[in-house]
């Protein structure tokens, strides 16, 4: 005969375990009872309720976000102008701006709303922040899955830019100046790469690493290199204020190619790495590059 030495229950509602919602793992949280609801709702955000829940990368895969985006990218090309941004035809029929007729940004909002989010400016009207349909000012999006969309390009942009902005603090130069190898050629991609990983916040760390997967999509054009030969008591090729002049723009590169070239977009937000509230603030990433 075999002993059975249960636990008591106190101990087992401690125990978290884990359940499957609509084919996506999921953590329930310690103490519930999933076997009362299979689908398990509890720390499941609704993600149709923008308002409150909005966003989270559980939602962009059970949204199924990357066919969305694939979907509206080869059924909606009739909506943009030849010479158009993919990302700004996005944002405008998400908006419900007028369509093919809008050749060129202009200042008449009448015929073309102003959307471009390839600049590094922290913030920037060009680029908003989307609001759920019921709301009442900003740029409102009508399903969940046009938020999505529309969040994704408002993340991806303002991640590399507070970067940009973190690294074009003085007090940054120092961290940068360290990441120089010595005697060695070095690129700006190589040394974003590198603060990236050694400076970058917890809070960041999934859209940080489709950052660096970003930097490797080639630009077409070869990367100039520097040398640094510190190791011989000689000065670095490049001053700290030419590396992060260097640094932004390759920065501003990679955030022109994943607005011009969909399949870059989807290849860095797929899986969610930009659906999260707070990636990063420039003053604590600044901070972080200064304390080290």
């Amino acid at each position: 005969m075999f002993t059975v030495n249960l636990l008591p229950l106190a101990a087992l509602l401690a125990l978290s375990t884990y359940t499957v919602a609509n084919g996506i793992p999921v953590v329930v949280s310690p103490g519930l009872n999933s076997s009362s609801n299979p689908n398990v709702t509890a720390n499941i955000p609704s993600c149709t309720n923008l308002t409150n829940n909005a966003p989270s990368p559980y939602c962009y895969t059970k949204l199924q976000e990357t066919a969305y985006l694939t979907n509206w990218n080869l059924t909606s090309p009739e909506l943009c102008a030849p010479d158009e941004l993919w990302s700004t035809c996005f944002l405008r029929s998400v908006y419900g701006k007028p369509g093919p007729n809008c050749t060129t940004l202009t200042n008449d909002t009448k015929t073309c709303e102003q959307y471009n989010c390839t600049s590094l400016s922290p913030s920037t009207a060009l680029c908003p922040k989307p609001t759920a349909a019921n709301s009442t000012e900003g740029a409102t999006a009508e399903t969940a899955e046009e938020w999505y969309g529309a969040w994704n390009v408002y993340a991806l942009r303002l991640h590399i830019s507070t970067w940009s902005a973190a690294l074009s603090a003085n007090t940054s130069t120092k961290s940068i100046l360290a990441a120089v190898k010595p005697r060695v050629p070095n690129t700006a991609t190589f040394l974003l790469t590198t603060l990236i990983f050694k400076y970058g916040l917890d809070t960041a760390k999934n859209a940080d690493a489709a950052l660096i997967k970003l930097l490797e999509v080639p630009t077409g054009r070869p990367e100039p290199a520097y040398g640094n030969a510190r190791v011989r008591g000689e000065s670095s090729t490049l001053t700290g204020l030419q590396w992060q002049l260097a640094l932004r723009m390759r920065l501003g590169q990679v955030l022109d190619l994943a607005m011009g070239r969909f399949e870059v977009f989807l290849g860095a937000v797929e899986g969610g790495a930009y659906s999260a509230k707070e990636l990063a603030s420039v003053r604590n990433l600044t901070r972080s590059l200064e304390d080290h």
